[in-house]
């Protein structure tokens, strides 16, 4: 009997068929992964195994976990037999901020196990370090904002294994995560399921990489229908779909591989850019804070979240910021903003000091230094529209000229025409979310531009198109490009420069041709190691078609691939 046995499976929303009779199943001991870019129809799949869909989808087919019907069986009516442990793609959200560790961990072990409230403190804090959290009986005391991301990635995972399931559903849970903690949660997953007496694995992700790095089977979904299905490795040796080798081969870019074969092919790696003037000269910066008081009176000790750090920064340069949750990528982000203060040390733009400055007399700086946040759903204002979002800034920094115009111009630039300008932020899907926010930073014809994890949350074709926009806005405007990110690949792409940081402080600052084929410090070929590879059979066994579609990043799609973002 399969652990999971998922037949004709249709979901439709206000009369709008989005998941098309599908079929796929997971035997005991399987890992499985649900691939396919935003909108495939993955998520809705997975809410409709969890009993999680939306109180308008009509959901039609049958649903077998355990051998137990649960389509449109509501998750708190479900047999024991046909229980889920879920691990949600953002894990922020997914713990009470209010509630310690210890207290969610224990709540499911008694539940769902029976133990008394000491045996599931104990069966706790072993869970802990069992998905590799550190000093666990420590660990377990603190409230969910103490933790990084990684460490509540885990937790959700021992949550998850608390309930004793035979079936765990895992929804893109590394997307947000660094690559050596993508590697260490990867890890946890692979000991923790598809054993004998473990759990069945559904993984639901859009990166080809990271699913043959775990999965042994996968179920490709394109518009709410499955294109292919079966062993993972057989369908990446010889994809049948067009749609499924454009994801291999955007798979394959978001690797490290092709640019590390491109630069060891070259004679010379292309040296950094040395003619152009310094616009970012940051001396000396440094910055820690408080942590929680122990006791009510105790005198509080000080985290240092950035060592004092020195960094030039030419005018026009593309430069990458890479580094693991905690090594200070993003309090000197911060900084750099303006939005944080500093310890010590100085930073001056262009000649200016903006720290140690006014505040409020940096207006000036505002509009030569913009940012493109990480997530733009929940940056920009869901009830205004296109025209207000993009206008925003130019009003409240009082840009002159024709507003209209420049608004026009910004969305020209990202892609998006005039049928967007009345759309609402939420009416706009993740990538041309991702564009207006671009459009945002650019209208005021910023010198430079500051991105956090630009492309973090999406999809790997998305990313292509997002990571390609922003190269070309820098090449067309002259407008430099700082990329704070975990990604070496997505840096590499852009980038001709790359600072490591750990332990907030610079490791390492070269240019990427160098960084790449011979990094100098063990934190950077840490980070090299991490990222994930694709796991493809030679490329003599691949189809011609495929194969012209892998070695051509470039060339012209077939027409059902095209879209716009």
């Amino acid at each position: 009997m399969n652990t999971l046995e998922v037949t004709g499976l249709k979901i439709s929303i206000r009369g709008r068929e989005l998941v098309k009779g599908i079929s796929f199943s997971i035997a005991q001991g399987q890992r499985v992964c649900l691939l396919g870019e935003s909108g495939s129809g993955k998520s809705l799949t997975a809410a409709a195994v969890l009993g999680r869909l939306p109180a308008n989808a009509v959901a039609k087919g049958s649903i077998r976990i355990n051998g137990v019907e649960v389509l449109g069986v509501p998750t708190s009516k479900r047999p024991d037999e046909a229980r889920v442990g879920m691990v949600f793609q953002d894990s922020a959200v997914a713990l009470n901020p209010l509630v310690r560790i210890r207290d969610q961990l224990i709540e499911p072990l008694r539940r769902h196990r029976g133990l008394s409230k000491r045996d599931a403190l104990s069966a706790a804090v072993e869970l802990a370090g069992s998905v590799g959290l550190p000093d666990p009986e420590r660990l377990v005391d603190r409230f969910c904002a103490e933790l990084s991301g990684g460490q509540r990635q885990r937790v959700c995972i021992a949550l998850a294994l608390a309930c004793t399931t035979r079936l765990m559903v895992a929804d893109e849970p590394t997307t947000a995560l660094d690559v050596v903690t993508q590697a260490r949660v990867l890890d946890v997953l692979k000991k923790y399921t598809a054993g004998k007496n473990t759990p069945a694995l559904l993984f639901i992700t859009h990166d080809f990489a990271v699913a043959s790095e775990l999965c042994s089977e996968s179920v490709v979904m394109k518009d709410g229908t499955i294109v292919e299905q079966g062993q993972i490795h057989g369908i990446f040796a010889s994809p049948k779909d067009p749609y499924t080798c454009e994801l291999i081969r955007a798979a394959r870019a978001a690797t490290i591989e092709p640019y590390i074969e491109k630069l060891q092919a070259e004679d010379q790696p292309e040296p950094m850019p040395g003619l152009a003037p310094t616009y970012f000269d940051i001396s000396g910066v440094s910055r820690a804070y408080p942590m929680p008081r122990k006791k009510a009176f105790a005198k509080p000790q000080m985290k240092v979240a950035l060592q004092p750090t020195t960094l030039k920064i030419a005018a026009g340069e593309r430069i990458g910021i890479v580094g693991v949750s905690g090594s200070g990528k993003t309090t000197l982000l911060k900084i750099m903003l303006a939005l944080e203060s500093t310890d010590t040390g100085a930073v001056v733009s262009d000649g200016k000091e903006v720290f140690p400055a006014e505040v409020r007399a940096l207006k000036w700086y505002r509009r030569r230094v913009q940012y493109v946040p990480q997530d733009p759903a929940s940056s920009l204002d869901p009830f205004m529209t296109v025209r207000d979002l993009v206008a925003e800034p130019l009003v409240r920094l009082n840009v002159p000229g024709d507003r209209d115009e420049a608004v026009r111009v910004a969305l020209e630039s990202v892609g998006l025409d005039e049928r967007f300008l009345l759309r609402r932020a939420s009416e706009l899907s993740g990538g041309q979310a991702q564009r207006v926010a671009i459009a945002r930073a650019i209208a005021t014809e910023p010198d430079f531009l500051i991105a956090d994890e630009p492309v973090s949350g999406l999809d790997l074709p998305m990313r292509e198109s997002i990571v390609a926009l922003l190269t070309r806005i820098s090449e067309e405007r002259g407008t430099g490009i700082i990329v704070v990110s975990h990604d070496l690949s997505m840096v590499a792409s852009m980038c001709r420069r790359t600072v490591v940081m750990h332990g907030g402080e610079v490791v390492e600052d070269a240019p990427t041709a160098q960084l790449l084929t011979d990094p100098q410090h063990p934190r950077t070929r840490e980070l090299l190691r991490a990222i994930p590879t694709l796991h493809v059979l030679p490329q003599t066994l691949l189809t011609d078609s495929a194969l012209s579609l892998l070695d051509s990043p470039g060339k012209a799609l077939p027409a059902q691939l095209t879209r716009k973002a």
